[in-house]
């Protein structure tokens, strides 16, 4: 079986070689999870990143820390040299092996093409570089975990993420994060808004969940955990500019082995940031600066009314096609019109004529409505039906409709607490 998952691996590398070898520094034979972080302009906050790992509780086994410094072609001698200036003063403080257990790889990726040059190509180049490297020690599932530069994480992080892979049908992890809400590093403006986009962000997933929709899970690329073997079967790391680890997710959920891993927290910045257009930094620049409205979120009624459809696809197997108009009537208004200005019904067609049982057209179902749908049919509602809403407005009704409403919660960092308790249970 080993040989086999071994040649999966080597197709995929054929197909995507690693971008830049690190052939000198052989693999450790016995490291069993590799820690992958990108690294553009980060002398602030890669240090105590760096920090915060080697202050976990020792796992029980050894690992790697690939750090890739990368940038584009069109970047300025000023942005290599400090590039270059920051990997000189990381190596010189922590060195290659700055624990028993810990070996760093730092990876220079300078001058990649603008065409795809973002986090999203240097977090491929230290994830396929991670997957050649436990398939030259004959580690298929050694593990392969995704932070960024200006994260911290709790103590407990890396021991728990073993234990949680111990489970040998565990192939990938969302891993618990919270943003921090509160203190000096930033200012009170930058904590009001990460506040409210986090609670969207909560809101927004206990909205899935509470629909029934199978791939519920929060896309943080500074929050993942995965099998190299899962890696290379999902087809890799997109090299995009932004939104990388959304797009790597949807591949990789339908694969089976995803759940969360609640038992830690990953700690991601609530800074602001210009690099992609959305996401936490793009939030908060536009909240600092007006330019969207970060305590709007969807309208709870279109989930409601979504939650239909997923309750009733199953009808739609053995349906002739001329009765699918009929059967829209009864749903809702918006939602009805929404399939059938986007061309639905012809997907339904062509996905049944692919499954065999109503099983198999039951579980492929996800494959025409999956997330990207969900967001395509979201913003058709705003647009011609339903405006967005205060999010406060929105998670406490979601809060009400599952009975765990807080009457005396007036701000959203109540509700905020609520959420984040809802997901740790």
């Amino acid at each position: 079986m080993m040989q086999k998952e071994l040649k999966l691996i080597s197709n995929y590398l054929s197909k995507h070689p690693t971008y830049l070898d690190v052939d000198k520094i052989n693999p450790d034979a016995n490291i069993e999870w590799t820690v992958v972080v990108p690294v553009y302009r980060e002398e602030e906050y890669l240090g105590s990143m760096i920090e915060s790992l080697l202050a976990c509780e020792e796992p029980q086994n050894r690992g790697e820390l690939i750090l890739v410094f990368n940038s584009s072609e069109i970047d300025g001698d000023e942005v290599l040299q400090q590039q270059e200036r920051t990997l000189k003063s990381i190596k010189e403080t922590f060195g290659n092996e700055p624990a028993e257990w810990l070996k760093i790889i730092y990876v220079e990726a300078y001058n990649l093409p603008k065409k795809h040059f973002g986090a999203g190509w240097a977090r491929k180049i230290g994830m396929d570089l991670a997957t050649k490297r436990f398939s030259e020690i004959n580690k298929p599932n050694g593990l392969i975990i995704t932070l960024d530069a200006d994260c911290k994480v709790e103590k407990n992080y890396l021991i728990e993420i073993e234990k949680w892979f111990e489970n040998e049908e565990n192939n990938a992890a969302s891993i618990y994060f919270e943003h921090p809400i509160s203190g000096d590093d930033f200012s009170e403006n930058v904590y009001d808004g990460i506040i409210k986009y986090e609670l969207h962000l909560r809101y927004y997933l206990q909205a899935l969940k509470l629909i029934n929709f199978p791939y519920a899970f929060h896309t943080m690329g500074s929050a993942i955990a995965v099998r190299a073997l899962a890696y290379a079967r999902a087809g890799g790391m997109p090299r995009k500019q932004a939104g990388e680890d959304f797009y790597f997710l949807q591949k990789l959920f339908p694969l089976g082995g995803f759940g969360e891993l609640n038992k830690t927290i990953v700690y991601p910045s609530p800074r602001a940031s210009d690099r992609v257009i959305f996401g936490t930094g793009a939030a908060i620049t536009g909240h600092l600066d007006g330019t969207n409205q970060a305590d709007e979120t969807y309208n709870y009624v279109s989930f409601k009314e979504l939650k239909v459809l997923f309750d009733r696809y199953g009808e739609l197997y053995e349906m002739e096609s001329d009765k699918y108009e009929e059967w829209t009537y009864e749903l809702a208004g918006p939602l009805r019109s929404f399939l059938l200005n986007n061309n639905f019904f012809p997907k339904i067609d062509e996905l049944k004529s692919m499954c065999s049982t109503q099983e198999v057209f039951d579980k492929r179902f996800f494959e025409i409505f999956n997330v990207f749908k969900i967001v395509k049919y979201l913003n058709y509602l705003v647009e011609h039906f339903y405006d967005k809403v205060p999010v406060f407005d929105a998670a406490n009704q979601l809060l009400e409709e599952i009975n765990q409403a807080d009457e005396d919660a007036f701000l959203e960092e109540e509700l905020l607490m609520i959420y984040r308790s809802l997901e740790r249970k």
